[in-house]
């Protein structure tokens, strides 16, 4: 799995980290969580963590801790978490050429 996190997106997630008392540095981190509607479709779940869960692959970047759920890497082998500019909210979307 590829994952990329851009600078402001990394500015957010250490942010929340701090304001939702996670401790990084005894292995907390952001959890990225996916999930099949009842409608169809998948939706990526962005989550404060204490630490990884059996199934999931650790990812750092930059000092932030990832653990990311398989799900989110089959649906995409090359992501970037990114904030969202007209609602400054984070995604989680394929990278720029991948085939996801």
């Amino acid at each position: 799995m590829s994952v990329e996190v851009t600078d402001e997106a990394l500015e957010v997630l250490k942010r929340s980290l701090e304001l939702g008392g996670v401790d990084r540095s005894s292995g907390g981190g952001i959890r990225v969580r996916g999930a099949h509607g009842l409608g169809g479709g998948f939706d990526v779940q962005i989550e404060l963590a204490e630490g990884p869960l059996k199934g999931e692959t650790v990812v750092e970047i930059k000092a932030l801790r990832l653990f990311i759920d398989p799900r989110v890497t089959d649906a995409y082998p090359q992501a970037v978490v990114a904030v969202e500019p007209q609602h400054q909210t984070l995604v989680v979307r394929p990278a720029e050429g991948s085939q996801s």
